[in-house]
């Protein structure tokens, strides 16, 4: 199978202003796409990462764009329903013979990280052509595909527990070795060490016996 890595710079993307504004970071999963008359309609799955007040903010205005039909969003996940004008959509992104290894993750500073899939290398060359990206090819090669992310359902992490796991993964604390430590990042969270390390520790309980399956 051909697997393409690379970034991209979505000229027209609705979503970046966004991410930049409440600096939250969007991972992006396609599920449906369909045409009705001169229509492209499109299902999509967010994951938010950042703080629970810029969430909202984020998914507020997003609800306030014309091309967006349905949202519905709870903790930190929001479902999406957009339309676009036939002539004005981006097929080759969505094309069925492309497949999603990974969310699209669309950062705060702007770019798009995309990881995609396809038996036909042809297919992902004209992702490549679409006029509104500009892209940097990190990667194309044949490879076998030995991983795939998909959204599926974990345990339910309260807000503050959410936060600080997000928090501890963006800053390193899981890294080796580790390049924060947990004063630090309650100093960040401005909490007490105590509280950040609490609300840490609830979530790796309920994170790590779902991860391992070992229920």
């Amino acid at each position: 199978m051909w697997i393409a890595k690379f970034k991209v710079w979505h000229k027209t993307c609705n979503i970046r202003p966004l991410c930049k504004k409440y600096h939250v970071t969007d991972f992006v999963y396609i599920l449906k796409c369909w045409t009705e008359k001169n229509k492209f309609y499109y299902t999509q799955f967010h994951i938010l990462q950042g703080g629970e007040q810029d969430k909202k903010k984020f998914v507020r205005d997003f609800k306030k764009q014309k091309n967006v039909k349905k949202a519905e969003y709870e903790d930190g996940c929001l479902f999406t329903l957009r339309e676009e004008l036939l002539s004005e959509s981006i097929d080759p992104a969505f094309d069925p013979q492309i497949i999603q290894i990974k969310p699209v993750i669309q950062r705060i500073d702007g770019y798009e990280d995309w990881e995609i899939a396809s038996w036909n290398k042809k297919k992902l060359m004209q992702v490549f052509d679409i006029p509104v990206y500009d892209i940097k090819v990190k990667s194309i090669k044949k490879s076998k595909v030995t991983d795939i992310i998909l959204p599926h359902i974990s345990p339910k992490l309260s807000p503050k527990q959410k936060e600080a796991v997000e928090l501890a993964v963006k800053e390193g604390y899981y890294n080796f070795p580790r390049k924060i430590y947990l004063e630090d990042l309650a100093k960040i969270a401005k909490v007490r060490r105590e509280t950040f390390q609490e609300h840490l520790h609830k979530a790796e309980k309920k994170l790590i016996p779902f991860l391992t399956e070992n229920k």
